[in-house]
């Protein structure tokens, strides 16, 4: 499977990914429970552990390497959750993804109601 060469490029998700991603997303849907937040935010590589993290995943989710967990089989509607227990929001993850800042990817937003 190839990997999307820049930030821009789309990263399709399959069944092949679901499936890689599998502890991933297991892993950060778990994060709908106040108390595993809490449990998360206390240790996030004894969490991780919890779930049986590679050593790779474990770094993709310390390091809030966004685009590289949808690369490893993380589905973006899951891993959300895991910005949303850390205080990012949904722009600063696109942002980081792109490689902007918050304030460049919301200007490079199309205006509202602008057909692309």
């Amino acid at each position: 499977m190839t990997e999307p060469e820049t930030a821009l490029d789309m990263t399709v998700f399959t069944g092949e990914r679901s499936m890689a991603g599998y502890r991933l997303n297991k892993l950060a849907a778990s994060l709908t429970d106040p108390a595993n937040r809490a449990s998360f935010l206390d240790d996030e590589a004894a969490y991780c552990d919890r779930y049986a993290l590679t050593t790779e995943e474990q770094h993709l989710v310390l390091e809030r390497d966004w685009t590289g967990m949808v690369a490893a089989g993380g589905n973006v509607y899951v891993f959300l959750k895991v910005a949303a227990t850390v205080g990012s929001n949904l722009l600063e993850v696109g942002a980081k993804m792109r490689g902007e800042t918050v304030e460049e990817f919301i200007a490079a937003r199309p205006s509202p109601g602008a057909v692309s």
